[in-house]
């Protein structure tokens, strides 16, 4: 597992009270992840109605979507942060390309007030 890599985990709703196995994007360091049972996730959804401005849309017309294992048009949703055990994630799908990580940081950036 390292960072940009696409993984199938059993992420929690935002109420704690069920979780869903879904595609999950890893944006913790390599080293963050390789040093623990840990690691940062970023909540990927196929409901691509009612887009939130921090969310992004990613499509089988876009040039690195082939790479990312998905199988339909997704959201990444850049405010559904979780750090979860590694050992909650089922499989590995694929990866996200440079340009697509460099977009997640600018929105993650946006999401965290971060300079």
């Amino acid at each position: 597992m390292k960072r940009g890599d696409i993984v199938l985990i059993k992420y929690p709703f935002t109420n704690l009270v069920s979780s869903k196995v879904r595609p999950a994007l890893i944006i913790s360091s390599d080293s963050y992840t390789k040093s623990g049972e840990d690691a940062i996730f970023m909540f990927i959804s196929s409901q691509t109605v009612n887009p939130q401005p921090t969310d992004l849309f990613l499509d089988q017309s876009d040039t690195e979507f082939l790479r990312t294992g998905l199988k339909k048009a997704s959201l990444i949703r850049t405010a559904k942060i979780a750090t979860l055990s590694k050992n909650l994630a089922s499989s590995h799908l694929g990866q996200v390309g440079p340009t697509l990580m460099g977009e997640i940081g600018k929105k993650l950036r946006e999401v965290l007030s971060l300079s």
